[in-house]
């Protein structure tokens, strides 16, 4: 199967992957039990996902006894970078100096953070030098 879009995950799958992704292969009753946590979900419900997941290419699963082991076949990294991208071609028409800026202008940016932010951009520019 091709590679799959961000946009094609809904939260609840986007929540599922998180998990798979925290430990490398789970089964049904792992992501049931460390959803359970801040978003309970009857067992079937996770396992339907699961093959939704799986129909849709970002995991599949081995047999271990009666279980089936999932495991991912995107990684997470790949995900966040293909959504970073999608949110500055939606809504910064293609501007990563626009996204900078409307988060450098943010209230929400603390001293500590635009600090960091400043380091990334002098070393990222003595990189580039």
């Amino acid at each position: 199967m091709g590679r799959q879009k961000i946009s094609a995950l809904t939260d609840l799958e986007l929540d599922v992957m998180k998990i798979v992704w925290k430990y490398r292969t789970a089964t049904v009753r792992q992501i049931v039990d460390d959803l359970g946590a801040f978003r309970p979900l009857a067992y079937t419900t996770v396992q339907t996902v699961l093959t939704i997941l799986t129909q849709k290419g970002f995991v599949e699963h081995t047999t271990c006894g009666r279980a089936y082991v999932y495991s991912a076949l995107v990684q997470s990294h790949g995900i966040r970078k293909e959504t970073v991208n999608a949110v500055v071609d939606r809504l910064f028409e293609g501007s990563r100096q626009s996204l900078m800026l409307h988060l450098i202008d943010s209230d929400s940016l603390t001293p500590d953070e635009a600090s960091e932010l400043r380091q990334l951009l002098d070393r990222k520019i003595q990189e580039a030098d």
